[in-house]
């Protein structure tokens, strides 16, 4: 690595990691996602020590560069990252994320992917609790539309494999929520979305010093959670959170 650990300043968190173990980890995660060797620069080592000196987490910070990674390749962009700043903004959503509890805060993503024995149970787990939630139809919500939308969910949930993998069964986990939500949130009828909005607009509090992406993501992740609350639902991951 670039650049020359410095002792941490006065009145920065008490780490668990000293600064040079927090950025060989940080360092390693973006070079294994990159794919090529790399250094970083002292502009990347600097990015490194502010959040360290701010108190997030290194596995924090790795979650979020793995996830900007997927992202750019699931938009099929196959050009090279130059610099750690590209994931920068990943790494201010997510934390902002899980100091606001939505999600695990410490759910690790797993290094290789659960077996079928392992993730089936918690399929299972999943399948059962949108069973249970077609009993917490909320009031003001059409009961029909809403049971058909868990109906589906589960549906769509039970042909899944479990023998996919980790990352394949989370990434249809999240659309089936993310579709459930939706199908819930037009069931809640016109005064039923104006309470939901105003509800996730309460528990936001002040955005307004965040990027308008981690501000949506934020937001997105509110509804879906105050969604999941009328229904009694847990979060629709194999994950922690």
């Amino acid at each position: 690595m670039t650049g020359t650990p410095t002792p941490a300043p006065p009145g920065a968190p008490d780490a668990a990691e000293d600064e040079a173990s927090y950025g060989t980890r940080v360092e390693e995660a973006f070079i294994a996602e990159r794919g090529t060797p790399f250094l970083l620069s002292p502009k990347d080592w600097r990015l490194i020590c502010g959040w360290r000196e701010s108190g997030v987490p290194s596995g924090t910070v790795i979650r979020a560069v793995r996830e900007a990674f997927e992202r750019k390749r699931a938009r099929g962009d196959l050009s090279k990252i130059s610099s750690l700043s590209y994931c920068a903004n990943a790494v201010e959503v997510l934390w902002e994320m899980e100091r606001r509890g939505l999600v695990g805060a410490h759910s690790a993503r797993a290094e290789t992917s659960p077996d079928a024995s392992d993730a089936a149970p918690r399929l299972a787990a999943l399948a059962e609790a949108l069973e249970v939630a077609e009993a917490n139809v909320p009031g003001e919500a059409d009961p029909a539309v809403v049971r058909a939308a868990l109906a589906a969910a589960r549906t769509a949930l039970g042909e899944l494999d479990p023998s996919s993998g980790l990352e394949s069964l989370e990434e249809s986990l999240g659309g089936l929520e993310k579709a459930l939500v939706k199908r819930v949130e037009k069931a809640l009828g016109e005064a039923g979305r104006t309470a939901l909005a105003e509800e996730v607009a309460e528990e936001a509090g002040d955005l307004s010093g965040l990027s308008k992406d981690a501000r949506g993501r934020i937001q997105r992740a509110l509804r879906a959670r105050a969604v999941r609350r009328r229904l009694g639902l847990p979060a629709l991951t194999l994950l922690g959170g």
